[in-house]
């Protein structure tokens, strides 16, 4: 296909366009969630399980990311996002029709695999297919566009939920409709196919910045572990506290979203004018405050307002992560860096219900939201601590180029 332009708008639009894909498996149906637990009350411990039908795809999006790192260096980029978008969404409307508990578990850990490689081999195309300025610029366009179709999401869901709960499943068939663009306008480039076996394999692990690779996988933990108290605990401290519907409940997740996809759309800009820790102290601090006013508030208007700020915080990671790590790792690893980024990015998710469901059983929602808002200040004030530390900066200098 010589007349393959990976500049034009409508491959651009399609790099973009899939990668909602990402929140699919929490914001589809977070909002249902409490109808769900009322569905399956006879179950033994159905308040845990029914939480894990929002984070089980995590668990095996641990497995997937490893794995969809290895084959998207060996086979390419095109071939496995196409078979994974179908996947997808065939294992998340598999709720429709389900009665089972145990079986829509299965289902869920289908969908896990699925989209870690959807998710993995759109992140390393824009990696592939542009500079550090262009792509610095997408992947901050990729967190907005994310976020602003979670605000669509959780609205369209809180509405069907009301409806039924088994309604928000029909949302997983909505990429369907992107496949023949993705087979039309994307194309492997030259540098994404590892020729030989040996090769792939012969990459010395002394080229991987390991500490700054690190870093930045437990930075996406923490993000995630905690992002996920809100749309696996939200919902049902709205209902026993401000006895809101489900559709209310979608509201206040999607100006979560909302201000995620406002700051996403300046990543660009705010990445020219600080460094990479910088943003991190930024977020952690925004998002710590957002949770603080969660905590304490008595109304409706000061959680949504904690939502927006909290937002404003996470908004910030996600992109920076994405630019930071393909910026340290060589091109030949960097399907495998990213693998591990998304696989880093759902422990966190799949952990989060766990922790958080017993942390709410001690100390209360507004109590887990005041513990949650005191870990993020401490890694607001961890970061600020590297960047002002020059023997430590110097580590992290090789990414900290803006």
């Amino acid at each position: 296909m010589s007349d393959f332009n990976r500049d034009s708008l409508k491959v651009k639009a399609v790099l973009l366009g899939i990668s909602p894909l990402i929140i699919l498996p929490s914001a589809a149906i977070s909002p249902a969630l409490p109808a769900i637990e009322d569905y399956f009350a006879d179950v033994e411990n159905s308040q845990y399980w029914v939480r894990l039908v929002l984070t089980m795809p995590a668990i095996t999006i641990i497995i997937g990311g490893l794995l969809a790192g290895q084959l998207i260096d060996r086979i390419g980029r095109k071939v496995l996002l196409i078979t994974t978008v179908i996947l997808a969404s065939f294992f998340g409307a598999m709720g429709l029709g389900l009665n089972s508990l145990t079986l829509l578990l299965w289902s869920r850990i289908g969908l896990g695999l699925a989209v870690a490689g959807a998710i993995t081999s759109v992140t390393t195309l824009i990696a592939d297919y542009y500079d550090e300025k262009t792509r610095a610029t997408l992947m901050g366009l990729q967190s907005t566009c994310i976020a602003s179709v979670a605000v669509v999401v959780l609205g369209l869901s809180g509405i069907l939920a009301d409806i039924n709960w088994r309604m928000p499943f029909l949302i997983y068939l909505f990429p369907l409709a992107l496949l023949p663009f993705i087979m039309l306008w994307l194309q492997e480039t030259q540098q994404e196919v590892v020729t030989t076996e040996k090769e792939t394999i012969n990459i010395s692990l002394a080229t991987v910045p390991l500490l700054t690779v690190g870093v930045i996988y437990g930075v996406e933990f923490l993000h995630m572990f905690l992002y996920y108290l809100t749309p696996v605990q939200l919902p049902f401290y709205l209902r026993s506290s401000f006895d809101v519907s489900a559709s209310v409940s979608g509201f206040a997740l999607s100006c979560l979203s909302l201000s995620q996809a406002a700051i996403s759309l300046g990543y660009g800009w705010i990445k020219a004018r600080f460094n990479f820790v910088n943003i991190l102290a930024i977020a952690f601090t925004l998002a710590g405050i957002g949770y603080a006013l969660i905590a304490v508030a008595s109304r409706l208007e000061w959680i949504l307002l904690g939502l927006i700020i909290t937002g404003l915080g996470f908004g910030l990671l996600f992109p920076n992560s994405k630019l930071w790590i393909t910026q340290v790792v060589a091109p030949k690893v960097r399907g495998r860096a990213l693998g591990g980024l998304t696989t880093a990015f759902y422990i966190g998710e799949f952990l989060s219900p766990f922790a958080t469901q017993k942390a709410v059983e001690w100390v209360g929602a507004s109590g887990t939201y005041a513990l949650a808002s005191a870990v993020l200040a401490m890694a607001a004030v961890f970061a600020l601590a590297i960047n002002g530390n020059s023997n430590v900066k110097l580590v992290f200098s090789q990414s900290n180029q803006s």
